[in-house]
């Protein structure tokens, strides 16, 4: 989803008007418009006013911990603990199992004799 469809939904769903997320996040409502219009990519420093006028978290806006379960978010608490090699080595095993498993099926010739 894009940036912009994402701070729309997520201000909705605060029932928050385009001038009192700009009054909390220190940005004028033609800006955050703009941004929701996706006419505008927001910087880093602007991604994280938003996120403070919305109480999230910015990686939030990026698909990040908000659109985990319960599980998901504890799973990723867990795995931020352990040493980076480790994350790694469990992030490809995690992706080995969600990927489909590529498996070619041919028939098998029957031989004359049977």
């Amino acid at each position: 989803m894009p940036i912009g469809d994402e701070i729309r939904r997520r201000r909705i769903a605060q029932g928050l008007s385009l001038e009192a997320l700009a009054d909390r996040s220190g940005l004028s409502p033609n800006y955050i418009g703009s941004l929701e219009r996706g006419q505008r990519d927001p910087s880093l420093s602007t991604l994280e006013a938003v996120a403070i006028g919305l109480e999230l978290e910015p990686a939030e806006l990026l698909g990040g911990v908000g659109d985990l379960s319960a599980v998901g978010v504890e799973l990723a608490q867990l795995v931020d603990e352990l040493p980076p090699a480790t994350q790694l080595a469990l992030l490809e095993f995690v992706r080995s199992l969600a990927r489909p498993a590529r498996t070619t099926l041919t028939p098998r010739r029957r031989t004359a004799g049977r």
